[in-house]
């Protein structure tokens, strides 16, 4: 009776079938740690910037979705208004990031070792097939969005700011960085502007948003200064490490208050868009250290989240 037992035991443990389905669950198991290991990749690539780019591009086009939830009079505005803006900004964002960190591995080793390429979770010569591979995906994208022409922007700018190496100093610097935040900017706001409505203001906040950016950007900057300095970059910080710490309180106050003006904005709002101007601008000039820098830098993009906002509470 035993050995009978022990026969029939055996005979299940070594089934085919058994056999088979134990392979495929380890098969799938692995397959999807590597998708999982893949996608926190892609996410590293992005993790840095999502508070420059990733934000203050997005929560313009989320007032504008609670706007239209609330009208309710659009509800196709609403709908393609949702998750496509999301995944347009992503997208795009992680092209620039991986065209940017193929040609800084030395630096992000220095200053932000974490990232993909300089702790080995992906090599400089994959990341590059990829970052092609991206500008493919985000032309397809926003070919099918109707966005194509803030996509072909956006491509140029980082070919221009990475690749051509317009990066080295701090004018082309500005002006590519102007660029780009106008075209995440169009692309993310076309749909919600697709019938016309609004259009001249959303014309007019891109173009205010990159004279923004043009001209105080250099708040990325001041943390970077070693990595800049290893790298050869001519940035602001760098040719002038005190007057361009004192030009950012006179820089963000002086926005401030056009911005409040030129949109008519509320004044609960206004009040907080200056205080956060001055208060990022002042620690500028008071800490001159990189750990300080990086919680200016914070503060200036909560600033910049404010700016991008503004035209959408003001309804000029």
């Amino acid at each position: 009776m035993l050995g009978s037992v022990t026969i029939f035991h055996s005979t299940v443990v070594s089934s085919p079938f058994t056999v088979n389905s134990v392979r495929l669950d380890l098969g799938l198991s692995r397959l999807w740690r590597q998708i999982c290991s893949f996608a926190y990749t892609l996410w590293l690539f992005t993790f840095s910037d999502l508070k420059t780019v990733f934000f203050p591009t997005a929560l313009p086009a989320a007032h504008r979705t609670l706007a239209h939830f609330r009208d309710c009079r659009r509800p196709h505005v609403l709908h393609l208004a949702n998750h496509p803006r999301v995944i347009w900004i992503w997208l795009h964002l992680l092209q620039f990031c991986l065209s940017n960190q193929c040609l800084s591995p030395e630096e992000d080793a220095s200053n932000k070792p974490w990232r993909p390429i300089p702790s080995g979770r992906i090599t400089v010569a994959n990341a590059r097939s990829l970052r092609w591979a991206m500008l493919a995906v985000c032309l397809s994208v926003s070919a099918h969005y109707g966005v194509l022409a803030p996509s072909v922007a956006l491509a140029l700018g980082t070919l221009a700011h990475n690749e051509l190496g317009m990066d080295a100093a701090w004018l082309p610097r500005n002006m590519c960085n102007a660029v780009g935040y106008a075209a995440f900017n169009a692309g993310a706001t076309y749909v919600a502007y697709a019938g016309g409505e609004h259009k001249a203001m959303a014309v007019a906040a891109q173009v205010l948003n990159a004279l923004v950016i043009v001209s105080t950007i250099q708040a990325q900057d001041f943390q970077d200064t070693e990595g800049d300095r290893l790298t050869g970059r001519k940035t602001l910080p760098i040719v002038f490490p005190r007057s361009s710490r004192w030009a950012m309180p006179v820089l963000l106050a002086m926005w401030s208050a056009f911005l409040v003006a030129y949109w008519h904005a509320p004044v609960v709002h206004g009040a907080v868009l200056s205080a956060m101007g001055a208060l990022g601008g002042a620690r500028f000039v008071l800490y001159d250290n990189a750990a300080a820098d990086r919680k200016s830098y914070r503060l200036y993009n909560l600033w910049l989240c404010a700016v991008h906002v503004t035209p959408f509470i003001a309804g000029r």
